[in-house]
C-alpha cells in the first residue's frame, strides 16, 4: 500500500531542555565578544566633567575597549570600573562593563550595569535583548518581559529578540505565544532549509513539554498513555504501543478512538483477530468512526477479502467524503504481492466508484505499479471534486453536524455560536485536526482552560497537533531541499529512532561531507554514539564539536554525561560547570553535576544542584541521589522525604514511562 510517512519524524525530546533545540543554547546564541564590539560601535565615550581629568577617563576607557577586542574580559572590567570610579554617570562605561561581565558569564553583574544604562539609553534594541536574555537565564522572567517587548518594538526583524520572547512565553506555559515567535524567526531566516529544520524541532519540543506537563498535572489520565502509545507507534514499536493503549483503556474504556489505536497496533503485529475485535468495539461506540472502518479495510485486505474491504471503504465514503479528502492514503501494512494482486483482480470487476479507486490506488502502490496507482488516485480525486460540487448544505443543529462527522459544517456552526465555551474550542480543535488544518487546530486548542478532564484531552490533541506541524515542516524540508545537509541530518535522526544504525552513520557522513566543520553535526553523531554506548567514538566526536564551538551548551552537557556514565567524575565536573555558566538554568547538567559530586563524596556541594534539578525528575533518580546526600549529612527527615518521592516517581507509570521513551538517558544512582 502507499505509505504516508507524514508522522515519521525524529522525537528527540529533552524535557525541560528547550536549550537543546538543535543543540544550541536555549537563548539566542550571540558570542559575547561580538556583542561587545557591537556596543562599542554604537556607544563612544563622552567627555567626563567634574570628578577627574578627562584624560584619565579616556585612557582607562580606551584600555577597556582594547581588552574587549582582545578577549581579555577580566582586564576590561578593571578598566571600566576605573572609569566609573571617576565618573559614575558615564553610560558608555556602564554598558561596556556590563558586556564585559556578560562575556565572563557573570549575569548578575551584567544586569547590575546594563539595567541602569538602559534607563538612560532605552532605545538600544540589542541591549534590551541582551538584558532580557540575562534575566531569563537568572530565572527572573517577569523582569525580562518588558525589555524583550521593547526590543521587538525597536527592531521587529531581530531573530534574537523573537527567540528570547519565545523562551519567555514558555516559562509562562504560553505555548501558542512561543509558536508565534518561532514562526517569525523562521520567516526571517533566508536559509529556508535551516528554517524548516529548526521549526520542526521546535514543534516537537513543544509536544514534549506538553507531554511531561500532562503527565505531571494529570497522572491518572488515559490521555498521557495514549500519547505515549502514539509516539511508540510512530517508531514502529507496536507491541510497546499496545501496552500503553491497554493502560489507557483500563482507565477510560469508552474513550473515542482508543480502541482503534489498539486495533492498529495489533494489526501491525499480525494479531488480526484481536485487531478486528478492537475495530468492532470502536464502531459500537461510534458507527461512523472513519479510522475504525479504515482499520477494517486494512484487515480485510490482509485476509484477501477484497469485496469486504470495498464495502468498508464505501461506508467511509458514504459517511464522510471530507475525511477521505484529507486522508486519501490508507494507513499502510505490508501485503504479500500475491495477496495484493488477488485483491486487485477481484476489485477490477466491481462497478466504478470512489471506494474502488481509493483501494486500487493503494494496492497498485503496494506492488510498485506507480503509474496505475496515480491513475486510480486521480480518478478518486475527480470523484471528490464531483462530490464537492453537488454536496448541499442542510439546516441542522450544530451538534448533529459534529456527531455526523460533517467537519466543515461542524466548524461553521460552532463558530457561529457566541461566546465559545471551552468544550466548543476543544471540538473545533479536534475538527481542524481531522481536516489537517493544524495551525487553526493549535489556535483553538490553546484556548481550552476547562476542568481536569477537558484540559487533559485538550493537552493530548495539542501535543498531536504540534507533532503534525513538526512533520509538515520536515516533509517540506525533504521535498524542497532533498540534498541539504539538514535533510541528511533529519534522515539520520529518523533512522536512529528506528534503530537502523548503518543508515544513521551513512546519513550523518553525507551531512558532514557537505558541512565538515559543523559543530552541531559532530555533536549529533557523538550523541548517537553515546546513546548506543560507543564511548570512544562518542568522546572523539564530542571533542571535535567542542573544539569547533566551545560555547555549545549541549556539547558540554553530553561530554559531562559521558564522563559520569564512565565514572570519570573529576573530568565531568569542569565541563558541567562550564555548561552551567553558559546556561544557569540547565538543570539536567546540574543533576549530572550533583551525581558527580556524590560519587566524589562532596555531598554538601551536590545538594543545591540536585534540589534545583528535582522538579525535572521523572524517573526518581534525582530524588534518590538527594536521599543519599541528605543521609550522609545526617539530615534524616529530608532524606526520608526524598526517598519517598523517589519511590512515588518510580511507581508513577505514566511519568516514568514517558521519561523512559522521550527523555534523555539518566544516570542511575550508585547504591549505597
Amino acid at each position: 500500500m502507499r505509505e504516508l510517512r507524514l508522522t515519521s519524524f525524529p522525537f528527540r525530546f529533552f524535557p525541560g531542555l528547550f536549550a537543546f533545540r538543535l543543540g544550541r543554547p536555549g537563548y539566542p546564541h550571540v558570542k559575547a565578544v561580538a556583542l561587545s564590539l557591537l556596543a562599542l560601535s554604537l556607544l563612544k565615550p563622552g567627555l567626563a566633567s567634574g570628578q577627574s581629568s578627562e584624560q584619565d577617563i579616556e585612557i582607562s576607557f580606551r584600555a577597556g575597549q582594547a581588552a574587549l577586542r582582545q578577549g581579555d574580559f577580566l582586564r576590561a572590567t578593571e578598566q571600566f570600573k576605573k572609569v566609573l570610579a571617576l565618573d559614575p554617570s558615564l553610560v558608555e562605561a556602564q554598558v561596556n562593563l556590563g558586556l564585559a561581565y556578560q562575556s565572563l558569564l557573570d549575569y548578575d553583574a551584567a544586569v547590575r550595569y546594563l539595567a541602569p544604562a538602559l534607563l538612560e539609553r532605552p532605545n538600544l534594541a540589542g541591549l534590551n535583548t541582551i538584558l532580557g536574555m540575562d534575566y531569563l537565564k537568572l530565572g527572573l522572567t517577569e523582569k525580562a518581559a518588558p525589555y524583550l517587548r521593547r526590543a521587538l518594538e525597536l527592531d521587529p526583524s531581530s531573530p534574537d529578540a523573537h527567540e528570547a520572547m519565545a523562551v519567555y512565553h514558555l516559562t509562562q506555559e504560553n505555548f501558542q505565544g512561543a509558536v508565534e515567535q518561532y514562526r517569525k524567526v523562521a520567516g526571517l531566516n533566508p536559509d529556508q532549509a535551516e528554517a524548516l529544520f529548526t521549526l520542526g524541532h521546535q514543534y516537537l519540543d513543544l509536544a514534549a513539554r506538553l507531554a511531561y506537563r500532562g503527565a505531571r498535572l494529570y497522572p491518572d489520565s488515559s490521555w498521557g498513555h495514549r500519547f505515549l502509545g502514539d509516539v511508540l507507534s510512530e517508531r514502529d514499536r507496536w507491541e510497546d504501543a499496545a501496552l500503553e493503549y491497554n493502560k489507557a483503556l483500563a482507565i477510560e474504556p469508552r474513550q473515542a478512538g482508543l480502541h482503534t489505536s489498539l486495533g492498529e497496533a495489533y494489526l501491525h503485529t499480525g494479531k488480526l483477530e484481536d485487531a478486528e475485535t478492537e475495530f468492532r468495539h470502536e464502531l459500537q461506540l461510534d458507527s461512523r468512526y472513519e479510522r475504525a472502518w479504515l482499520g477494517l479495510v486494512n484487515l480485510q485486505l490482509a485476509k484477501g477479502q477484497a469485496l469486504e474491504a470495498l464495502g468498508s471503504a464505501a461506508t467511509v465514503w458514504q459517511n464522510s467524503p471530507e475525511y477521505l479528502k484529507a486522508h486519501p492514503e490508507l494507513p499502510s501494512i505490508e501485503l504479500a504481492k500475491e495477496v495484493a494482486q488477488a485483491c486487485i483482480a477481484r476489485l477490477l470487476d466491481q462497478p466504478e466508484g470512489p471506494a474502488k479507486h481509493l483501494l486500487l490506488s493503494s494496492l497498485y502502490a503496494s506492488i510498485n505499479e506507480n503509474d496505475r496507482s496515480d491513475g486510480e488516485l486521480q480518478s478518486f480525486e475527480n470523484d471528490l471534486s464531483k462530490w464537492q460540487q453537488t454536496s448541499g448544505v442542510h439546516s441542522r443543529a450544530h451538534a448533529d453536524f459534529c456527531k455526523l462527522h460533517l467537519y466543515s459544517r461542524c466548524i461553521a456552526s460552532l463558530q457561529a455560536a457566541k461566546p465559545l465555551t471551552y468544550s466548543a474550542y476543544l471540538l473545533l480543535g479536534k475538527s481542524y485536526f481531522t481536516l489537517q488544518q493544524y495551525e487553526r487546530a493549535a489556535e483553538m486548542l490553546a484556548q481550552v482552560h476547562g476542568d481536569k478532564n477537558t484540559n487533559s484531552e485538550a493537552s493530548y490533541w495539542l501535543e498531536r497537533t504540534y507533532q503534525a506541524l513538526g512533520a509538515e515542516s520536515y516533509a517540506q524540508l525533504e521535498n524542497s531541499f532533498p540534498g541539504s545537509w539538514r535533510t541528511h541530518q533529519l534522515r539520520a535522526e529518523d533512522f536512529a529512532l528506528r534503530r537502523d544504525h548503518d543508515n544513521v552513520i551513512q546519513e550523518y557522513e553525507a551531512a558532514l561531507h557537505l558541512r565538515p566543520n559543523e559543530a552541531e553535526l559532530h555533536e549529533a553523531i557523538g550523541e548517537f554514539y553515546l546513546d548506543n554506548r560507543s564511548d570512544e567514538d562518542a568522546e572523539s566526536e564530542l571533542e571535535k564539536a567542542e573544539a569547533l564551538d566551545p560555547s555549545r551548551t549541549k556539547t558540554l552537557y553530553l561530554l559531562g554525561r559521558l564522563y559520569v556514565l564512565d565514572s570519570e567524575n573529576e573530568k565531568a565536573v569542569p565541563v558541567l560547570e562550564r555548561a552551567l555558566q553558559l546556561q544557569p538554568n540547565l538543570n539536567e547538567a546540574g543533576a549530572l553535576l550533583g551525581t558527580a559530586y556524590i560519587r566524589m563524596g562532596k555531598f554538601a556541594e551536590a545538594i543545591p544542584r540536585l534540589e534545583k534539578a528535582a522538579p525535572l525528575d521523572h524517573m526518581g533518580n534525582i530524588h534518590y541521589q538527594l536521599f543519599q546526600a541528605y543521609r550522609k549529612l545526617g539530615e534524616t527527615e529530608l532524606a526520608q522525604k526524598a526517598l519517598a518521592r523517589s519511590q512515588d516517581l518510580r511507581r508513577s507509570s505514566l511519568e516514568h514511562d514517558q521519561a523512559r521513551i522521550m527523555g534523555p538517558p539518566q544516570v542511575e544512582s550508585d547504591p549505597q
